[in-house]
Parts: C-alpha cells; sequence; structure tokens
C-alpha cells in the first residue's frame, strides 16, 4: 500500500479530527451512490472481522449501533448512511449520535473515494467527542488506525471482507 498517511488534531474542546488515506492508481468503487455505499459497508464488514466477532454492527431503520459481543451496551451510535456523489467521488457519512464511549453526541465518520490524477481513499472522523481518559488514546484510536489500514488493502485487493 503506497501513499498512507494519517493525520489527528484534538481540539480545545476535547473533539477528535482523524483522516486516514491513501493513494492509488485506479478506482476501487464507481462514483456512484452505489459506490459510496459499498464504501461504508466494507468499513464495517471489516471492523466485524477484523474485531474477530467481538464487535458486532447492527443496523437499523435509525442507523448503525456498535455493539460490543453483539447483545452488550450501545458503544456507539450512528445516524443514517448519507451519500454524496458526483465524476470523481464518493462518499458515506455517518453522524455521529452517542453511546458509551461517546462523551456527546456530534461529529461524524465518513469514507470517500477522490478521482483526479491519482484517486485517493480517506476515512475521516470529524468532530468526534470521545470519554476522555487513556481508553481513546491506548485502545479506539489504534484500534480505527489498523482498521482503517485492514479497510484499504481489502478495497485496493478486492478481497472480500
Amino acid at each position: 500500500m503506497t501513499g498512507w498517511a494519517s493525520t489527528q488534531q484534538i481540539g480545545t474542546d476535547g473533539t477528535v479530527d482523524s483522516e486516514q488515506r491513501v493513494t492509488l492508481d485506479r478506482p476501487v468503487v464507481e462514483c456512484s451512490d452505489r459506490g459510496a455505499r459499498e464504501l461504508a459497508f466494507r468499513y464495517w464488514a471489516e471492523l466485524q472481522h477484523s474485531g474477530r466477532r467481538l464487535m458486532s454492527v447492527r443496523e437499523h431503520a435509525g442507523g448503525i449501533d456498535l455493539r460490543l459481543l453483539g447483545f452488550g451496551p450501545v458503544l456507539i451510535a450512528l445516524g443514517p448512511v448519507e451519500t454524496a456523489c458526483s465524476p470523481a467521488s464518493a462518499t458515506a457519512r455517518h453522524s455521529i449520535r452517542g453511546g458509551l464511549l461517546v462523551r456527546r453526541s456530534g461529529g461524524s465518520i465518513a469514507f470517500e473515494q477522490l478521482v483526479g490524477e491519482q484517486v485517493e481513499l480517506r476515512s475521516t472522523i470529524d468532530g468526534f467527542n470521545p470519554r476522555r481518559g487513556p481508553f481513546y488514546a491506548v485502545v479506539q484510536r489504534r484500534f480505527h488506525l489498523a482498521l482503517s489500514r485492514r479497510y484499504f488493502r481489502r478495497l485496493i485487493g478486492g478481497d472480500p471482507p
């Protein structure tokens, strides 16, 4: 995987902005609503696969709930997917609504493909309000970085999750 980059900023109010991106020479999905939804679907499938089913993704009419072991409390509650597309991009975004790992609702997680001279894939968290303390720094951030790398590798390689 080439062109891997990761940035993170923590605002004065404790909100986290984090972006992982990779560049490649060909698109991995079509720039359409379907392609945008596939970016999100593949990320959530990778989360379940990488988490060895310790984390479950429950989709419902109001969005997605990330749960521990499939039946535990909601760790992170997300709104329904919102997509945007153009001839040169496909984006899927979920608002962050709450959960055990969330200090207060707000922010979003997005998956995006931008097509230009090179293709860029992005996994972006904007305005996330995590519960403070070592859990975010030690567990959540590291897990998200590792998950993003696996997600990009599977998208690029075309492997099913």
